[in-house]
């Protein structure tokens, strides 16, 4: 039999072990729920036009939030690979954006620039979180399009 000390500093380590495991299971819960709204998401994209260029914008997730503004998921298929001010050449380009239906002024709070790799497939090659020229001439000029269509939904 263990002396009383002994058995309660085991007593603390299997009460610290179990906590660590539950949040573990806790965050592999929540991971698996924010992968499965973003695929969600992604098979509802809804075509909304084309820029000047013929590239493919799309959006998603359409919200409404306080103030006369919404949030959605961009989506811009390149026709042709685009170097863009963030790097390239870029496929597609991704962004979860916020935007001010009263002003027009439409900005990403995270935007996913894909190419593709040597097999073909879509990888992410750059993340940003600021991008003070997003969807104007310089990245395809498509904001005014994501403007109309966002702030057109009820």
């Amino acid at each position: 039999m263990l002396p009383r000390a002994h058995s309660s500093v085991l007593h603390l380590a299997w009460g610290r072990f179990a906590l660590k495991k539950a949040l573990l299971i806790f965050a592999v819960a929540l991971a698996s729920v924010l992968v499965v709204s973003l695929v969600r998401a992604a098979g509802d994209w809804r075509t909304i036009g084309q820029t000047e260029a013929g590239d493919t914008v799309s959006v998603s997730s359409v919200r409404v939030l306080k103030n006369n503004q919404r949030s959605a998921l961009v989506r811009v298929e390149f026709k042709e690979p685009a170097a863009l001010p963030q790097g390239g050449p870029f496929v597609e380009m991704r962004a979860r954006v916020r935007v001010n239906c009263s002003s027009g002024a439409a900005a990403p709070s995270t935007e996913w620039f894909y190419s593709r790799d040597r097999s073909g497939r879509f990888v992410v090659s750059k993340k940003a979180t600021h991008d003070d020229q997003f969807g104007k001439a310089s990245e395809g000029g498509f904001v005014d399009l994501v403007n109309q269509n966002v702030c057109g939904q009820k």
